[in-house]
């Protein structure tokens, strides 16, 4: 509906809580299914039947590999991200929560405008973005090696950036991160995107979905769905109507 892409996931830090994925044994080898199943059962066993915490369960670790295999969205787990209901049994202190790979967007050419400027408070210097690995890195960066090096080529990144006009840095971490390595991937397949647009309409007929209205710039459009419609936005559980 806006300018920009990703919504709130642009803007957040874009931790992704999937347990028993790929990743998990590098920081958390001990962790199990049965585990994180008694930990969710403890957490949110009043909020969600059980049936719908297994099947979290078993397909989310296949969604985060599948993202992966198949795109160019890329996560890893942080050395130390708790649970954050730490009271419960199960809960773990590593492992579980994963964060999208850094992303030069670059890559994005004209379209890095489309993604939601960060927050100021994950920004330095006017439009560095910076996390939690840059920060260590940077506190340390007088003790000289592995975070000195770290320091001096994100430091000449945002310079290289600001001496071409750029506005903001080009290099993408946490939300802008991951919305930069959906916009890549889906970009890469053709798909065409439609800013400042609304959908006012969803058309129905013989008992299925079979189209959208959408509203742009006071022009409005119907579009026949070929296959499907599908409803990718946040929010609608939290809105009475919708």
């Amino acid at each position: 509906r806006t300018q920009y892409l990703g919504g709130t996931s642009a803007l957040s830090g874009a931790t992704t809580w999937v347990p028993n994925t790929r990743h998990a044994p590098a920081v958390n080898p001990d962790d199990s299914p049965e585990a994180v199943r008694g930990f969710l059962d403890a957490a949110v066993g009043n909020f969600s039947s059980a049936a719908s915490r297994q099947a979290f369960l078993d397909a989310g670790p296949a969604a985060i590999h599948a993202l992966e295999d198949n795109s160019e969205v890329k996560f890893r787990p942080y050395a130390t991200h708790p649970d954050y209901e730490q009271q419960h049994a199960g809960a773990t202190m590593r492992g579980r929560a994963l964060e999208p790979l850094p992303f030069d967007g670059r890559a994005l050419g004209d379209n890095l405008k489309y993604i939601r400027p960060p927050i100021p408070e994950f920004t330095i210097f006017g439009g560095m973005m910076v996390d939690r690995t840059d920060i260590n890195h940077l506190l340390k960066m007088k003790t000289g090696g592995k975070s000195l090096l770290h320091a001096v080529r994100i430091l000449a990144n945002y310079g290289r950036d600001r001496l071409a006009g750029q506005k903001r840095g080009t290099r993408l971490v946490m939300g802008n991160a991951l919305i930069g390595r959906f916009l890549k991937s889906i970009l890469d397949r053709g798909v065409d995107i439609l800013v400042s647009t609304e959908v006012t309409d969803i058309a129905a007929s013989g008992g299925g979905v079979t189209g959208v209205a959408l509203a742009q710039a006071g022009a409005r459009r119907n579009l026949v769905a070929r296959k499907a419609v599908v409803l990718a936005a946040g929010g609608f559980g939290r809105h009475p109507a919708r």
